[in-house]
């Protein structure tokens, strides 16, 4: 199933714009089970702190938050020009993404396992299909595949287990009318992804799950908008953790159109708009917009916060949280920043680089990379509780 090699090839995994699809299907095998699940359908009231947000200090001084170790992969890409990052952990191997366009039609994806130990690449999976959206649970990787279809974009979502060898296809579907092709978000104990349901006058959108625990496909909420009437709600993204599914929907109704971030348990609701990216922790939410950060209480006698960036037109995302209080968060792409909101601080992680990734977290340790686009380093850092 695995094939050394002390070379990879290609380039960036680049993320592929897609339409909508009449006719998805949900794909299991027989191991897997499928079963709705029941959403409260109680309205959420809107979360609004009771007191003035509170802006962050900056600090000049870098913070150290663990013991930090880097790996040069520049070997296994000589004479290319690369950008990957990692993508999952598990048992202190590093698995990602890389992904090459041969030609005008056709492309090369390629999922890797790199082992600090060894210091050895292992292919995963190869795919003449675009692989997106890599992450994991325990002791499964998942991915999307797409490539061109005749009336759209056609896709799968796949599990494998590290373990075994395993691998299983769990969803499928062609995408079509200009919506995007699902991507995957993961918490502790499940994988998460949007369907686009889309005819010419209608979009259907269905939230699913898959519970590694319990080897089940769930189907969560339904979403639906009527194009011609610009009438109903279109999830647009959505962040799953253990604190909660938080969702990003446009609601249409007589020509007017509201956006607003909701938590699915009704702990959170508030109207939005600029949104970058977001994150949903156990007492906040982060957002982030053009020039500025906010985390936002989730107890309306906290305080909300505020972190304004030197440059207006500078953005943030990947929003990491640590614990209740600590997170971590990258300003343009070129630094990760570190927030402690019990001490009202924001630090500098990292330095100024080239290209800094998004970074991931997963079971306490930290991974990013920072490539210049010929050489490439990945970062980890164990955490300190």
């Amino acid at each position: 199933m695995y094939t050394k090699t002390a070379f990879a090839v290609a380039t960036l995994a680049l993320a592929i714009t897609s339409g909508c699809t009449n006719d998805t299907a949900s794909v299991t095998k027989n191991s897997l089970g499928v079963k709705a699940e029941a959403v409260s359908t109680a309205p959420a009231t809107p979360v609004s702190s009771e007191h003035k947000p509170v802006a962050l200090s900056k600090k000049e001084d870098f913070v150290s938050i663990g013991t930090q170790k880097s790996y040069n992969l520049s070997s296994f890409f000589v004479g290319q020009s690369i950008q990957i990052a990692p993508e999952y952990l598990y048992e202190h191997d590093i698995y990602y993404t890389h992904f090459i366009q041969t030609n005008e039609n056709k492309v090369n994806s390629t999922i890797y396992r790199y082992s600090p130990g060894s210091n050895t690449n292992e292919v995963i999976e190869t795919s003449d299909q675009t692989i997106a959206s890599l992450t994991g649970v325990s002791h499964y990787l998942f991915w999307v595949a797409s490539a061109p279809a005749e009336d759209g974009i056609a896709w799968t979502i796949h599990s494998f287990n590290l373990k075994n060898g395993k691998q299983d296809m769990l969803d499928r579907g062609v995408s079509r009318f200009d919506a995007s092709i699902p991507m995957l978000d993961a918490s502790t104990t499940r994988v998460s992804w949007l369907i686009h349901d889309a005819t010419a006058k209608k979009t259907t959108t269905l939230m699913k799950s898959f519970d590694v625990a319990a080897d089940t496909i769930i189907v969560h909420e339904q979403y639906d908008l009527s194009k011609g009437k610009q009438d109903g709600i279109l999830p647009f993204d959505f962040r799953l953790g253990d604190a909660g599914r938080l969702i990003h929907t446009s609601t249409f109704k007589d020509g007017t159109k509201t956006s607003r971030l909701a938590s699915d348990d009704g702990r959170f609701q508030r109207p939005i708009g600029g949104l970058i990216d977001f994150e949903y922790g156990t007492d906040y939410v982060a957002i982030g917009e053009e020039g500025y950060a906010a985390f936002l209480t989730l107890d309306s006698k906290e305080s909300d916060f505020t972190y304004e960036l030197s440059d207006r037109h500078s953005t943030v995302d990947a929003f990491r949280f640590l614990s209740r209080d600590r997170l971590i968060f990258r300003e343009n792409t070129s630094q990760l920043l570190y927030a402690d909101l019990t001490r009202r601080t924001v630090a500098p992680l990292t330095g100024m680089e080239d290209t800094t990734s998004k970074p991931i977290y997963v079971n306490g340790t930290i991974a990013y990379s920072v490539t210049d686009g010929q050489g490439v380093t990945f970062h980890v850092i164990d955490v300190k509780p």
